[in-house]
């Protein structure tokens, strides 16, 4: 239906629902539970009026955690409540022929910010475009049926149609005949009604039934997702810590190599002073000192950050991506280098985890491209799969261009 598409996609912004009702020309209206305070002015429920019950609905924002299929089964429901009490309506205050509703919906500072229209019909079409009519037999003479007085309507009826017809001629603006036609256009309405009924409860068992599944298979998909997520942090930690066992290798090799030197030039030394051998030691010290720091202070060998969320690996991406990168990356395309960063800062700055990573689907192939890879450091690499990481533990798609 479109009123649950469409309250669906303002979910989170809405505060208040409220029907209001048409027919002919004229602008929407309230529905009231009394006719006569129409009479109020344009805004009826400003100056007291009662409104119809059921007409309006108090939103409830959606939990951060609900499942988007539980919470379109909700809204759903509210969406046949409303449709419930626009059929109620149509039945009791236009007699059950037709009416147009639009559903107006408002934010918390009490602005309109969505409108939906729709038309209710509640009686049946003939070919020619006319309401169908119930045909009666006419009574007979010998036995006239008893007086049955009608209830009086909560509203002044409508004006009988004149018709033209050959049942009009045998008599048909009788009063038992009117009587007996109202009591088969409501019995068909009242019919309609409980079928209508019965295809809405329909239509929630078949939600209930898909939401039921879809609840049942998510622990396993987030186990899998876990699972995935584990394996590839194992991964990377593995990785960096053979390239640190590598890099604490060679700076062992080239420390007993600087210290076979010392050992050469100290054998070499045949005259010499206590203080030219102080002298010598010092020199030599001072290149040791630089090239031990220069190796064990190596940001690439010794600093891997560790994230607690993806904003915070968006976050180190953007304050390391140096501009040497960005033209290497982006081939010399300035605009596109400044785009890409937008990106990332948007999505840095978003408070919710997932809707962060939402906003990073248009730079997606730029993580995943060998030119990424080869001109980022360690750590923006390991940042990026960190955020690819947590893109499949919230099971994010991604759909490569062209397919």
């Amino acid at each position: 239906m479109a009123w649950v598409n469409g309250l669906q996609s303002y979910d989170n912004h809405l505060a208040l629902v409220r029907l209001k009702w048409l027919r002919g020309g004229g602008t929407y209206r309230d529905l009231l539970e009394d006719d006569a305070e129409y009479a109020f002015g344009d805004n009826p429920l400003a100056c007291g009026a009662t409104e119809f019950p059921g007409a309006s609905v108090r939103w409830e924002l959606p939990e951060p955690d609900i499942d988007p299929a539980e919470r379109r089964l909700q809204v759903s429901i509210i969406v046949e409540d409303l449709w419930k009490v626009a059929a109620k309506w149509t039945a009791t205050r236009t007699e059950g022929d037709w009416c147009n509703f639009k559903l107006f919906g408002y934010d918390d500072e009490g602005d309109q910010i969505l409108t939906l229209v729709r038309r209710l019909n509640l009686i049946d079409r003939c070919e020619d475009g006319k309401d169908c009519e119930v045909e009666v037999s006419p009574p007979r003479v010998e036995v006239p049926p008893p007086r049955v007085e009608p209830v009086p309507p909560r509203v002044s009826p409508r004006q009988p149609r004149v018709e033209s017809s050959p049942r009009a001629e045998r008599g048909c603006g009788s009063p038992w005949y009117e009587r007996q036609r109202a009591d088969s256009q409501l019995d068909a309405h009242i019919k309609r009604l409980a079928e209508a009924n019965e295809a809405l409860l329909g239509h929630v068992a078949q939600a209930l039934d898909m939401a039921t599944d879809s609840i049942g298979a998510a622990p396993d998909l987030v186990r899998g997702a876990r699972e995935i997520m584990r394996e590839s942090i194992t991964e990377q930690q593995e990785m960096f810590q053979q390239y640190r066992d590598l890099q604490d290798g060679k700076s062992r090799v080239e420390e007993q190599q600087i210290k076979e030197e010392n050992k050469t030039k100290r054998r070499g030394q045949v005259v010499g002073l206590f203080h030219e051998v102080a002298k010598i030691g010092a020199a030599l010290m001072g290149p040791v000192v630089q090239e031990g720091a220069r190796i064990y202070l190596n940001p690439e060998a010794r600093l891997v950050t560790q994230y607690d969320r993806a904003q915070q690996a968006i976050g180190f991406i953007v304050h390391s991506m140096k501009m040497p990168m960005l033209t290497k990356i982006f081939r010399g395309k300035n605009d596109q280098a400044s785009a890409f960063l937008t990106v990332l800062n948007v999505a840095m700055v978003t408070e919710n985890e997932r809707e962060a990573l939402l906003e990073l689907d248009p730079v997606l192939p730029v993580f995943r491209s060998e030119v990424f890879d080869e001109v980022v450091t360690t750590q923006i690499r390991y940042a990026a799969t960190y955020i690819m990481g947590r893109i499949a533990f919230y099971q994010i798609p991604y759909y490569a261009e062209g397919a």
